[in-house]
């Protein structure tokens, strides 16, 4: 009697099983890690636009001689209002409105990555000195202490800060970068 031959090629079942249980911690491993720096990513990118509004409001003063109101003001022809030094809104003098030389910021800044929107109105806060502030919503714990150590050079618990140039409250969840002081 001829036997056939029977050649099945293939994994087996546990060869399969192990494969997908390597995997499953491989990516159990590397998710938090990747996730984290997304996290900070984030920051990064939050931590470079308030920069980049700190330069633009102090090239701005220093052409309009008035502190801006908004966002919109550094990014296209000022309108008629600016901020004085107490915090309320003013007519900016038609002179000083033709030594506007901007754009000063050249996209929009007002989202950031992640949750966290940047406020498209400044305030002034009084406290000691007076600031030209900028807020920030939605900032959690961990995207604070990655602009804490970034703008700040870590110098504040993970739950507020009273030094430095931001301020933060884990209570609501709002930020405040301290951008500009005001003389």
């Amino acid at each position: 009697m001829n036997k056939i031959k029977s050649s099945h090629r293939g994994f087996t079942l546990a060869e399969v099983l192990v494969t997908l249980a390597i995997i499953a911690v491989m990516a159990a491993v590397l998710l938090p890690a990747l996730n984290q720096q997304l996290s900070k990513g984030d920051a990064g990118r939050t931590s470079s636009d308030l920069t980049n509004i700190q330069s633009a409001a102090q090239a701005f003063v220093s052409d309009v001689h008035r502190y801006p109101a908004t966002l919109t003001q550094l990014s296209t022809a000022v309108g008629t209002n600016g901020l004085n030094a107490d915090g309320t809104t003013t007519a900016i003098p038609a002179g000083l409105l033709l030594k506007w030389k901007g754009p000063y910021l050249t996209r929009d800044v007002a989202t950031t990555g992640g949750g966290a929107t940047i406020s498209t109105s400044f305030s002034v806060v009084s406290s000691t000195n007076a600031y030209l502030t900028i807020s920030v919503t939605n900032v959690d714990r961990n995207d604070f202490a990655n602009l804490e150590a970034t703008l700040d050079e870590g110098t504040a618990s993970s739950t507020s800060s009273t030094l430095g140039v931001i301020r933060y409250s884990s209570a609501s969840s709002i930020l405040t970068f301290l951008a500009l002081p005001i003389q």
